[in-house]
């Protein structure tokens, strides 16, 4: 695996290829998530934090084809929408379930939320980026999204906040974390969030994993009982 990473960063060609596709997955992902979750999970419903979020996913999906470009003009702009996804989504995400799973007063997914614009704030504003307003918005997030997860039985968006928080620790927290290819690795597993989180916030699928769920238990105490 290391061989062939070394092999695709050497051939310039190669390495080209394989942006273009992990930036494709991550655009047409997103954007297929946003369109299903506006139409057919929140009923075309606008004031919805997970909405934001896949639009984070999609700019900077689209944001990343202009590396292609000879000049780097565009590399703040690259910049700023890699980290906006990073430190938006995750919160967005948890203000989604805490409000769709109604765990709380709402006043508390608005607080999950403002982790995110605080440190996408600040960059903004001072063009730094503070690792501990970084660290704070997706790890208390993360947090919060595997209890709600685990509370509702809702195992899909366990699943989908190990996966950002996995994607984020491995190869995003590291500064040395900065060639192409970890870059592509995490739009490819961004892609995958997108799609996995969009499935914890459907009811259709999360009730028939909780059906399995509660199938498969009942199935093995009536085979027990027996």
């Amino acid at each position: 695996m290391a061989e062939l990473m070394k092999r695709i960063q050497c051939d310039p060609k190669l390495s080209t290829i394989v942006a273009a596709v992990s930036y494709t997955l991550l655009t047409v992902c997103s954007a297929a998530s946003l369109f299903y979750y506006h139409t057919s999970v929140v009923n075309n419903e606008f004031d919805h934090f997970q909405s934001l979020g896949y639009l984070f996913m999609i700019a900077n999906g689209l944001a990343g084809f202009t590396e292609f470009f000879d000049e780097d003009s565009f590399y703040p702009l690259r910049d700023l929408l890699d980290y906006c996804q990073i430190v938006m989504m995750m919160p967005c995400y948890a203000a989604e379930l805490w409000k769709k799973t109604e765990m709380g007063p709402p006043e508390v997914g608005y607080l999950h939320a403002g982790l995110g614009f605080l440190a996408a704030a600040m960059f903004i504003f001072t063009e730094y980026k503070r690792q501990d307003l970084t660290d704070l918005a997706i790890f208390s997030n993360t947090i919060s999204v595997f209890a709600v997860g685990a509370l509702s039985k809702n195992p899909i968006a366990v699943v989908a906040g190990l996966v950002f928080f996995l994607s984020y620790y491995f190869f995003k927290r590291s500064e040395g974390q900065c060639s192409m290819i970890p870059q592509d690795i995490f739009n490819v597993l961004m892609a995958f969030f997108s799609v996995v989180s969009l499935a914890s916030l459907d009811e259709n699928i999360t009730k028939s994993i909780q059906s399995m769920i509660t199938g498969g238990g009942s199935g093995g105490s009536s085979g027990g009982d027996e």
